[in-house]
């Protein structure tokens, strides 16, 4: 059976240094244990993730850098596909633009034909509201629709 191709965003390995929530380290925390040593899916990350990684605080920059050199992810970049989905989503103003890169993260999911993406970003991916908004534009665009679900749905009970 064929793996599915899971992208992973900032926001999940950022779930690692929340010391509020621990359900959400623990979660994230079993999702990279699925990906590094069950591998029941081909992990994808971006440049866009190591983007965001390189601006994180000093004390867990290369803490997040081990994460990724630690779980075999495939790496994906931007190209000129990705940035007309991208110009497409931000004309119908689905994200406010300071927060452009998740749509960044959603135009370059969707154009390499990712069948998940994984975030803690419910304000602005992983929420019925967005994804429908998404999936419109991406249907317009003849794109398939993608689902964004949070790590939760991912691990199941696991």
């Amino acid at each position: 059976m064929k793996k599915l191709k899971v992208y992973m965003d900032t926001s999940v390995i950022g779930a690692l240094y929340d010391r509020e929530d621990p359900l959400r380290i623990k979660t994230t925390e079993k999702l990279l244990e699925i990906f590094r040593i069950k591998k029941q899916y081909d992990p994808y990350i971006s440049n866009i993730l190591i983007e965001e990684v390189e601006e994180a605080p000093d004390t867990i920059r290369e803490p997040m850098k081990n994460i990724i050199k630690d779980v075999d992810f495939y790496i994906i970049m931007e190209n000129d596909e990705s940035a007309e989905l991208f110009d497409a989503y931000m004309k119908e103003k689905m994200i406010n633009p300071k927060y452009r890169d998740d749509a960044r993260h959603v135009s370059l999911s969707v154009v390499n034909n990712m069948d998940i993406i994984v975030s803690w970003n419910c304000k602005h991916l992983c929420n019925i509201h967005k994804k429908r908004k998404f999936n419109a534009v991406n249907i317009l665009m003849g794109y398939k629709e993608i689902d964004i679900i949070t790590p939760l749905e991912v691990i199941g009970d696991d």
